[in-house]
């Protein structure tokens, strides 16, 4: 794949695993003893950055990102269980996942219609 879709479809996977990660916040706020989740996209995050700085960069390196990984970088946010979780900052943060959801998946809609128009031969 070329790397505009690479960083959209990783892009779409980071918003995919915030939201799932807010709506575990979510659903366990009161389960005694759970600790509130967060997801380290550092090394995600590092590419992307990578890639906006080198339109060149082989997109091996960001397909090598994938959802499973990406699930694998949830942690307990806080080692201390009491640690209470705000519903209203995880339904922001589901919210926020959600819109850039959306926008990205609207982004990756309108590249493959630019690039079917690109092989139908029309202006």
């Amino acid at each position: 794949m070329d790397l505009t879709t690479e960083v959209l479809r990783l892009g779409t996977a980071m918003a995919r695993v915030r939201a799932e990660v807010a709506s575990t916040n979510i659903a366990n706020a009161d389960v005694p003893g759970f600790r509130l989740q967060r997801a380290d996209f550092a090394q995600a995050t590092g590419l992307l950055r990578q890639a906006a700085e080198q339109p060149s960069m082989d997109t091996d390196r960001l397909g090598a990102i994938t959802p499973h990984s990406l699930g694998a970088s949830v942690h307990a946010a806080d080692p201390d269980p009491t640690v209470p979780v705000s519903l209203d900052r995880e339904v922001a943060e589901l919210q926020t996942a959600n819109v850039d959801f959306q926008t990205l998946t609207t982004l990756m809609s309108r590249r493959f219609a630019l690039m079917q128009l690109a092989m139908s031969g029309r202006d």
